[in-house]
């Protein structure tokens, strides 16, 4: 058992250190930080307070299984030879589109707010 901690800490020690999506978003406090890391934003709206930078990453299309309740998985079986394998159902799904982006509220140098859709920028820690 001691054999299994000392292994693991030592791949732990020799790692980098991996950010989250929230934590990197969150160590982003500055206009200037957020420029370095995203570079000019897709849109710039001013708005009383502050400024909204809007980061357009375009459109995640999803295929998503749904339940149709006219289609019933429970059927009366009058043949004994009746085999779910010899019957077959069109897949049911839909296509879902989702807007990727991030969006930051700064006030003057500082950011005050950040929100992010369906995008994920975890980072590495610098040693």
């Amino acid at each position: 058992m001691k054999y299994f901690l000392f292994i693991v800490l030592f791949i732990l020690g020799c790692s980098n250190i991996l950010y989250n999506h929230n934590d990197t978003m969150s160590m982003l406090v500055s206009k200037q930080m957020v420029i370095d890391k995203f570079g000019e934003p897709s849109s710039l709206n001013k708005r009383e307070g502050y400024d909204e930078y809007y980061y357009d990453f375009g459109v995640f299309e999803e295929r998503v299984n749904y339940f149709d309740p006219k289609i019933s998985t429970v059927s009366r079986q009058t043949d004994s030879v009746y085999s779910p394998a010899n019957s077959e159902v069109a897949p049911q799904f839909r296509i879902q589109l989702t807007q990727k982006y991030v969006k930051f509220h700064i006030a003057g140098e500082k950011v005050i707010y950040w929100e992010s859709q369906s995008v994920n920028f975890p980072t590495k820690k610098n040693d």
